[in-house]
């Protein structure tokens, strides 16, 4: 096999935490970063995520939601039809 290097710069904190959860799991920086690459070669995309964490907005949204069903206020459509009728008429 022909070794090449590879640097970068990364965040000190980021560099730190990532070693740390490597080092749980038995492995290393190596290890890790040539998966990913063998992963971007095969599947010719990069993947980008972010968790699922309702933003301010989302929550309050949620708890007026959850005020509204528990007092009754909530309204409810008993067909698929009966909604559409009410969403086109906004």
């Amino acid at each position: 096999m022909n070794n090449a290097v590879i640097n970068f710069n990364t965040d000190a904190k980021l560099k730190s935490e990532a070693k740390q959860v490597l080092d749980e799991m038995g492995l290393n920086f190596s290890i890790a970063l040539n998966a990913y690459l063998r992963k971007l070669v095969v599947e010719k995309r990069i993947e980008f995520t972010t968790p699922e964490i309702p933003n301010a907005r989302l929550r309050k949204a949620i708890r007026e939601g959850r005020k509204e069903y528990a007092t009754g206020k909530m309204k409810v459509y008993k067909t698929h039809e009966e909604l559409e009728k009410h969403l086109l008429s906004l």
